[in-house]
């Protein structure tokens, strides 16, 4: 028993339709008539297919016909689309409104619509409905494969193309200009032009680079001005400007009228052309201009460009930055500073330059102490040293460095034990010598007076100078004071020659600062300049001077010259000690807090500068 209703029975001719369509939109159209005819009290219905261009959905095909009754079926497919499934949509009225998604790969690729009073308010009808789409829509899908093979296929040999013709900008070993010069040929061969030219962006605007067939041209002959001024207005459009435009029904998608691709068909007699920008981020770096004779520039044509403008600028833009010029490199730099610092957006590059502005405005304004930093050393006022007075062996010590002593204090003592031998056998032979003067006036010779006189003088002498050696041996403090250096504890018995030093002594509160300051910095140290001290083991303190001596003469430390400065400490710390070492700082007047960070850098600057200059 036939369960079609009367009104939609299936008739021959659609099968007929079907299987004799040769486009998409006559077998869809057929296709939903079958499906129509097959199902109960169908009202409409229609067939939308992805757009492989922008993503949309356009009818395909429309079923009894497209009019204002399929507008009903958008909230439906709306929902499909949405929930990415199949929806279904109950009608007060009776019937029902159903939406089926057919399925390319990971993505919707078409949608099939109808709406039917035949679906009950359980929906076992729609459901129903929508197994007679799924199993109908074999063909659709097959549709939709075969065409995702065909955009694959066309991609991949435009792919192919652009990377064939790419292959003028890569080659190594040549510039820029040549490299253009073989990318206009390659242009002009693959898309069948009648004249290529190229132009590269220069301060807001266009400069012709390269013309095809053409190795050299002159930039003032009027075609050259005339496709310049083409270019400049691809360059202020920032898209893709063609004369005549396409033919497609959408006045703005040339941009309006281009009077200067008019007056460049006008005097070089192609039938159209047609300039695309290559556009790198937000700027335009260039622009390609193409003639044909007849020929106008199609979809595809544009297609085709697109892909090659995304792959040739930047290699464009590379190649054009890396043959830059030291110079020409600099003022670009410049210039795209001066962009982002005033031009739109870059806020936080704005709020730091102003406050790094604000920050030397007001350093140059402000004046501040400036000080002369120097290494300081203490040295006592008077240094005494305390030598070996004759060659012997030291016999006790006392002290060593670091100990206070007070004025004839003992330090140390040399062995005397040979010297007071010495003197025994001195003084025992003055008192022979003394008795034989004694006998010689008793006998009254005068001969023996003489010699023996002599050799009493000369043994009072040797015993003089041995009891001075033994009261020598004994080293004493010569003034109140700190000893400086010298440690004879663990030489007892060691031998000394005469002169050497065994004890520094410096007296106590009576100090000379000295400080090392560099040739830099030695042209603003003047003699009474006051100054401050911190020494290394009593930074708590600082201890006010006052310059007294500049000394004319350089001493080299560390690969750096400096110059000893005297200084005498106003008031100075119990606890200072000669010897110690800190930081003085001396004050040289009051300078702007810019002078005082920068003056460094500008006097090396300055030398370096002279160094170099004939």
């Amino acid at each position: 028993m036939d369960s079609t209703p009367p009104h939609a029975s299936l008739r021959d001719s659609d099968w007929e339709d079907f299987a004799a369509a040769r486009t998409a939109e006559a077998r869809a159209r057929a296709w939903l008539a079958l499906i129509c005819g097959r199902l109960p009290e169908a009202r409409a219905g229609v067939v939308l297919v992805e757009n492989l261009a922008d993503r949309g959905f356009a009818p395909l095909a429309a079923w009894p016909r497209a009019g204002p009754e399929l507008g009903r079926l958008g909230a439906i497919v709306e929902s499909a689309l949405q929930t990415r499934q199949s929806a279904i949509s109950a009608l007060p009225e009776g019937g029902a409104r159903v939406a089926y998604p057919v399925w390319i790969d990971a993505r919707i690729g078409a949608v099939v619509a109808l709406e039917t009073a035949a679906a009950g308010p359980d929906g076992r009808e729609a459901a129903s409905l929508l197994r007679e789409i799924h199993w109908g829509a074999a063909w659709l899908l097959d549709m939709l494969a075969g065409r995702e093979r065909a955009e694959a296929i066309r991609a991949r040999e435009r792919l192919g193309s652009v990377l064939e013709t790419l292959t003028a900008t890569l080659r190594h070993g040549q510039r820029l200009q040549q490299a253009l010069f073989d990318l206009a040929n390659a242009l002009c061969r693959h898309l069948a032009c009648a004249r290529v030219a190229i132009g590269l962006e220069r301060q807001a605007s266009i400069r012709l680079a390269a013309l095809s067939d053409a190795a050299s041209f002159d930039r003032h002959a009027a075609l050259a001005k005339n496709t310049q001024k083409a270019m400049d207005e691809a360059h202020d459009a920032q898209r893709i400007v063609q004369s005549p435009p396409p033919d497609t029904g959408d006045k703005t998608e040339n941009g309006g009228e281009a009077p200067m691709h008019d007056a460049l068909r006008a005097a070089s007699g192609a039938g159209s052309a047609l300039s695309y920008p290559l556009i790198v981020g937000a700027r335009c770096i260039g622009v390609i201009t193409l003639e044909r004779e007849n020929a106008p520039f199609t979809e595809d044509d544009r297609v085709w460009l697109d892909a090659f403008g995304a792959l040739a600028s930047p290699i464009v833009e590379l190649r054009r930055m890396a043959e830059r010029g030291a110079w020409r490199c600099l003022a670009d730099d410049l210039r795209a500073f001066l962009e982002k610092l005033f031009g739109p957006r870059h806020l936080t590059r704005k709020v730091a330059t102003a406050a790094a502005l604000g920050i030397v405005a007001l350093m140059t304004l402000t004046s501040i102490d400036y000080r002369v930093s120097a290494k300081t050393v203490i040295e006592g006022e008077v240094q005494r040293v305390t030598a070996a007075p004759f060659d012997g062996f030291i016999g006790a010590a006392h002290v060593r460095a670091g100990d206070t002593v007070q004025a004839g204090q003992l330090l140390a003592r040399l062995d005397d034990r040979d010297l007071r031998i010495e003197e025994a056998r001195w003084s025992s032979e003055r008192d022979q010598y003394e008795n034989r003067l004694r006998e010689a006036t008793a006998n009254h010779d005068l001969t023996a007076m003489e010699v023996v006189g002599a050799q009493l003088r000369q043994a009072s002498a040797q015993l003089a100078l041995a009891t001075e050696k033994i009261a020598r041996a004994r080293l004493t403090a010569p003034f109140d004071g700190i000893v400086v250096s010298g440690d004879l504890s663990q030489q007892i018995g060691a031998p000394v020659k005469a002169g050497d030093t065994l004890f520094e002594i410096a007296p106590l509160m009576s100090y000379r600062v000295i400080l090392q300051v560099d040739e830099r910095e030695i042209r603003h140290v003047r003699m009474d300049q006051p100054g401050q001290l911190v020494m290394t083991g009593i930074a708590g303190e600082p201890m006010p001077f006052k310059v007294v001596k500049l000394t004319p003469v350089a001493t080299a430390q560390d690969g750096r010259n400096f110059f000893r400065v005297e200084a005498a400490l106003a008031d100075a710390s119990p606890r200072l000690r000669p010897g110690m070492e800190g930081v003085g700082k001396i004050e040289a007047g009051r300078r702007s807090s810019w002078w005082v960070m920068t003056h460094g850098f500008i006097d090396w600057f300055t030398l370096w500068s002279w160094t170099w200059m004939p």
